[in-house]
């Protein structure tokens, strides 16, 4: 007796067709990708040079500008009058130095004493005072001894042609004696206001002003 086996190679054969072919596919799309992340890395890279070099490009613009306008004004140059000096010097000699006016203020102010108010308006300055009275002590003594120590420093009062009391207020808290007043300091403007500081003035008349 014979038997027979029947074997069909074509279905191997398909099996590994199929896998060549997959293999290939993915080979391909491997290398497709790859060549996409290439062109735009290389995209984004020319991009961002193109970017750079524009901005270089704007800076030596600019700079050549700027080194153009300056030899134009090496060049040019301009005459300063004896006026132009003349009036910096008045602009130096009036002006103002509140910063420093400030601290040394801060600096001057007894202990028991401080500032709660500064407006300036006018040419006039507004400084509010608030402070503690003992007993012993009286409105006026503590006021006068303010604007003394005021009037008597040069760094604060310069500038300033008139320095007088405008209001007071006194308040008893908890058997503590409280005193609020207000001083005016005005600005002097030119060689009169200078002059009328120089030659003082008499503090009583300034202390009993303008309630």
């Amino acid at each position: 007796m014979i038997t027979q086996f029947t074997i069909n190679l074509n279905k191997g054969e398909d099996t590994a067709e199929r896998e060549v072919r997959w293999r290939k596919r993915r080979e391909v799309i491997t290398m497709t990708v790859l060549i996409l992340a290439v062109i735009v890395v290389g995209y984004m890279n020319y991009i961002q040079n193109q970017v750079s070099q524009q901005i270089i490009s704007t800076k030596m613009k600019t700079k050549a500008d700027i080194s153009r306008q300056l030899d134009s004004l090496k060049k040019t140059g301009k005459n300063i009058s004896k006026e132009d000096v003349l009036a910096l010097a008045k602009l130096e000699k009036e002006r103002v130095l509140w910063s420093k006016k400030f601290l040394s203020l801060g600096e001057l102010l007894p202990e028991e004493m401080a500032i709660t108010y500064l407006e300036f308006k006018n040419n006039t300055l507004l400084m509010r005072f608030i402070t503690t009275i003992k007993k012993d002590e009286k409105e006026f003594d503590k006021v006068k001894g303010l604007i003394d120590i005021l009037r008597a420093s040069p760094l604060f009062f310069r500038d300033f042609a008139d320095m007088r009391l405008k209001e007071q207020h006194q308040t008893d808290i908890e058997e503590q004696t409280i005193l609020s007043f207000s001083v005016l300091a005005s600005i002097e403007r030119g060689t009169e206001g200078r002059e009328k500081r120089s030659r003082g003035g008499n503090l009583a008349k300034s202390m009993g002003g303008g309630n």
